[in-house]
């Protein structure tokens, strides 16, 4: 089983933008999928990027009930945006923008929590004997604009705490010991701080794929307003 969500055009092709699907790896998760969804939804699949737990994956790639298939269809580099109505066109923009506030907070998180394992690093290089709060500065990663990296302004978010990037990232802290880095030794610390770099680092590469995606689409909203004189405020006004 795992949680298939599905974008755009896969969205409404299939009727729904979340599912729980069965299947032991990504093309039996998709081979269900399309059994339960159509043929519709099986056209629009043959042009879609699929994505398991934030990055592109293989057909054969084994999935478990905690793991998220993603289908995205295609944004840029040869999908035609002009085709799409103005309503698809937020629409689309709409549901990638709530997918990077989630995608942003799972970021945020794991930045906060590598920078408490690596000043616990420190500390024990400096010979730092102190009982120091190891959660010192987490407070700052939480409060910085949206993450580095952006120049977007902030805006109201809802994010998902349920989100499977989220689950994933409390399923690793318990995992290497997050939750006792005192008692840790080096060589399990060391680890620790590794795998939340690399969580960190395929985040951030899903967040800067999304945002190339939302780009495309507000350039044709720009674009629209440029075509037709319209107030700009209105093309970019999802409630419209």
């Amino acid at each position: 089983m795992a949680r298939l969500l599905l974008f755009a055009s896969a969205r409404e092709a299939a009727g729904r933008s979340r599912e729980i699907v069965a299947g032991t790896t990504v093309a039996e998760v998709l081979n269900t999928a399309t059994q339960q969804f159509g043929t519709s939804f099986e056209a629009v699949l043959g042009s879609c990027t699929v994505w398991l737990n934030g990055e592109e994956c293989s057909p054969d790639a084994q999935v478990s009930d905690t793991d998220e298939v993603a289908v995205l269809p295609p944004v840029s580099g040869g999908a035609d945006l002009s085709a799409l109505t103005l309503e698809q066109v937020r629409a689309q923009r709409q549901e990638l923008q709530e997918e990077e506030d989630a995608v942003s907070f799972a970021r945020r998180m794991a930045q906060g929590r590598l920078d408490i394992a690596r000043n616990e690093q420190r500390r024990r290089s400096d010979g730092d004997l102190t009982n120091a709060d190891i959660t010192d500065g987490i407070t700052r990663v939480f409060a910085e604009e949206r993450g580095s990296g952006s120049n977007r302004p902030p805006r109201d978010t809802a994010v998902m705490v349920d989100h499977p990037l989220v689950a994933e990232l409390e399923t690793l802290c318990v995992e290497n010991g997050f939750g006792s880095l005192r008692q840790l030794d080096d060589d399990e610390l060391e680890g620790c701080c590794q795998r939340l770099s690399e969580f960190e680092s395929r985040v951030s590469s899903r967040r800067k794929s999304l945002f190339g995606q939302i780009d495309e689409l507000s350039n044709e909203l720009v674009r629209r307003y440029r075509a037709e004189a319209t107030n700009i405020d209105s093309l970019f006004d999802e409630k419209r």
